[in-house]
């Protein structure tokens, strides 16, 4: 994976999203081995020289609550008293600047993700999203004084236009994205939008993707995560079924390109380069939520290429401007 993602891009995306070590971040304690693990077997992958995005959540899976911790396992329960502590809590902002710190002096990241995906926690529980903007309030301005060359993010998940949730996410963003400097995008059509024929890029809404524009209030913008499934979609549990192909695949990435440079964005995360099928059916126990993704790869599961990854690399082979 890592050999291919220097071949087939200009930097890398480290997106953690596993918990936060947070009694030993507060207490400058070490982290467990297993931890430990995780940070340095990222670290000598990395391709030397290359340049870092680095996601960092103090949000939960499910972004209604505070993130698990993270200990000898991804996504642990809640310690006490961590299970009762808000957002702006006086020691969740510092275990997780923290934490936040030292990843950052670890990754040397170009830009830093400090809250990936929020704007579902403005949808999800509205009394923990002020909370949320107290936190960021204090911890950007903690990293900002420690690093001031990184770019600090958060990411919105973007809902169909004109939508009830798109509504929300405008009316409740603003303060918290007054506190960053780049805004990032978290964008997946094909499921989380509303329009019929979800699976064909043809149908998008025209204003998709530029509705971040008055959201972002002038501020740059990073596609910090997408993708679409280059086969059908059909998820039982979520009544999800979905018709596309590697064709509409394709069509999609070079929609995205278009748009994505018309609000000069400073770059794109194509979040899976791979299907992950044989993950799916093993260790995540084709969890229907992980199906989402399952089939979002440049490269099917038998490493075979599809059209959309000549797409990619012939947008990558252009100058810098």
């Amino acid at each position: 994976m890592y050999s291919e993602v220097a071949l087939r891009g200009d930097f890398i995306a480290h997106h953690l999203d596993a918990g936060i070590p947070w009694e030993e971040a507060l207490n400058g304690t070490p982290y467990s081995p297993e931890v430990e693990a995780e940070i340095s077997a990222r670290l000598a992958n990395t391709p030397t020289n290359m340049r870092t995005y680095l996601a960092l959540s103090p949000l939960n899976g499910m972004r209604d609550g505070l993130a698990d911790y993270w200990g000898t396992a991804p996504n642990q329960p809640l310690p006490s008293p961590w299970d009762a502590r808000a957002l702006d809590d006086p020691d969740v902002i510092t275990a997780y600047t923290r934490f936040a710190a030292d990843l950052i002096q670890r990754f040397s990241p170009d830009y830093f993700n400090l809250g990936i995906e929020v704007s579902e926690l403005a949808l999800n529980d509205i009394a923990a999203y002020e909370d949320l903007v107290n936190f960021t309030a204090a911890v950007s301005s903690s990293l900002r004084a420690q690093f001031p060359n990184v770019q600090l993010m958060a990411s919105v998940a973007l809902k169909s236009p004109g939508s009830s949730a798109a509504a929300t996410i405008r009316a409740e963003l603003p303060r918290l994205i007054e506190l960053i400097d780049v805004v990032g995008i978290s964008v997946y059509p094909y499921v989380f939008f509303d329009h019929s024929d979800r699976g064909d890029p043809a149908k998008l809404p025209a204003d998709w993707l530029s509705q971040i524009a008055g959201l972002a209030g002038g501020k740059p913008v990073a596609i910090a995560e997408t993708g679409w499934i280059a086969e059908t979609l059909t998820i039982p549990a979520f009544g999800v079924d979905i018709a596309s192909d590697s064709a509409k695949q394709d069509a999609y990435l070079n929609t995205l390109f278009t748009a994505a440079n018309t609000l000069d964005a400073r770059f794109i995360v194509w979040f899976s380069l791979v299907d992950y099928d044989a993950l799916w059916n093993g260790a995540l126990q084709q969890d229907p939520v992980a199906h989402i993704w399952r089939d979002t790869g440049l490269y099917d599961e038998n490493l075979n290429p599809r059209p959309a990854l000549d797409t990619w690399m012939n947008r990558l082979a252009l100058p810098l401007q």
